[in-house]
């Protein structure tokens, strides 16, 4: 669960390149995927919840660490002929991705403010799994870090 809901999260906007083996894209790739890298190394170091009452801290943590992600990734520009492609089939889907993560984290709190344990227990089972971003394209333009993190299906 833990995975699946971190790597749902975490890559929000990582989109990237130009014309394969560009100087552009090879730069845009070493920044995104150090930004990638870090944000998978944060998302391990969050400690599981260990009750219900821990649920919701750690849910948050995990919805911020893919904020942040996605913002200093968001940051970067890509080599102009990729842009749109990028765009297409990476940076909006993982916004869409992280969207799912702040509807989940609502949800959370809905039910932490209601005293809501099966409910709870019903959303740690069942966080958000759907991958919008084409791991195939990032996998082939040459993401590692951030194909792993976009990946919710492991």
């Amino acid at each position: 669960m833990r995975r699946t809901l971190v790597l749902l999260l975490v890559v929000a906007a990582a989109g990237c390149g130009a014309r394969s083996g560009s100087a552009a894209k090879q730069a845009y790739l070493v920044k995104a995927e150090a930004i990638c890298a870090k944000a998978i190394t944060e998302r391990n170091a969050v400690a599981a919840p260990a009750g219900a009452a821990d649920f919701q801290p750690y849910v948050h943590a995990l919805v911020d660490i893919a904020s942040r992600t996605a913002t200093t990734v968001g940051a970067l520009t890509p080599p102009k002929a990729d842009a749109p492609a990028l765009q297409a089939k990476v940076i909006g889907p993982l916004q869409e991705q992280l969207r799912d993560g702040r509807r989940y984290a609502a949800k959370v709190d809905a039910a932490t403010a209601s005293h809501n344990t099966v409910a709870l227990l019903t959303l740690a089972g069942n966080p958000p799994k759907t991958t919008r971003a084409d791991l195939g394209y990032m996998r082939t333009y040459g993401f590692k870090a951030c194909a792993k993190a976009a990946d919710t299906a492991g």
